[in-house]
């Protein structure tokens, strides 16, 4: 499967995602926004961009730092998480949100003083992203933004293991295709090594890359939450839907066997390690 197509296969998921990831993942993603912010050093005053703004966790963190006189630009290409993002943030004065491909927008050079982007940019389309970035924000300006790997966060790991050896060898075309395309992007992803990251940054005018890792301790109450954390999603769902009631209740227990070691003093605990990368336009 070529990127661009598990690109679209991935981009589907996540619109039908929306209100799980909004539940369940954005808690924790606000952690990763407010620590975004700081990095990003974001001012009473300036105009921001949030690219892959998704429900508008990191823009509403740019808000509350560049008001009253700034003002927040959020985009994703998802009409169903903008949709959420609006709904979430009406009351946010100087927050606005736009249905854009981050590869190809709409602003006139220089038009921002900075970028951010809370695990937002695909790596399908990094390098265009990334210069489209550049040629948006002004010289002096900056763009800041994170990302993870599953391989870093040793729940997610764990899951996704148990999950392979217990998932049906007789898929539909529509699951087949689901996890090609997952296998795709992950495959792309394991290539963006932090000094890949910092070439391309390089190659269309970024300066001063700066990269550091944070270790989060994520709680949640118990292994029940996680799974409704991760099974609430559409393409585990589809998982589950494939299995048989007997193949299931196997998977079940192993992962709950699996996860037992993450319990530790009453919660369930996942060390989740996040890159932070601060770069600078030449003026």
């Amino acid at each position: 499967m070529d990127i661009e197509e598990a690109d679209r296969i991935l981009q589907d998921i996540w619109d039908r995602d929306a209100k799980a990831w909004d539940t369940h993942w954005v808690p924790i993603f606000r952690k990763f926004a407010h620590d975004l912010a700081t990095d990003a050093r974001i001012s009473i005053g300036q105009k921001v961009l949030d690219v892959g703004t998704g429900t508008g966790v990191a823009a509403t963190e740019a808000a509350k730092r560049s008001k009253p006189s700034g003002m927040v630009l959020g985009i994703d290409r998802s009409a169903t998480m903008l949709e959420l993002a609006r709904l979430k943030c009406s009351k946010v004065k100087n927050l606005s949100f736009l249905m854009m491909d981050a590869e190809r927008m709409t602003f006139p050079d220089g038009f921002f003083e900075s970028a951010i982007s809370n695990s937002g940019i695909s790596y399908a389309t990094f390098h265009e992203t990334t210069a489209e970035i550049f040629r948006v924000i002004r010289g002096g300006g900056s763009f800041t933004f994170n990302d993870w790997h599953l391989i870093d966060v040793p729940a997610h790991k764990t899951f996704s293991e148990i999950l392979r050896r217990h998932r049906t060898e007789h898929p539909s075309e529509n699951l087949n295709r689901c996890r090609a395309a997952v296998a795709t992007m992950e495959h792309v992803g394991n290539q963006y090594s932090d000094a890949k990251i910092q070439a391309e940054l390089e190659s269309v005018g970024f300066t001063s890359a700066q990269a550091k890792q944070r270790l989060y301790k994520v709680r949640l109450p118990h292994i029940r939450d996680y799974l409704a954390m991760r099974f609430e999603r559409e393409a585990l769902k589809q998982e589950l839907k494939e299995l048989s009631e007997e193949q299931r209740a196997a998977f079940m227990k192993e992962l709950r066997a699996g996860l037992r070691p993450f319990m530790r003093t009453g919660s369930f605990i996942m060390e989740w390690k996040v890159t932070f990368t601060h770069v600078t336009k030449p003026h």
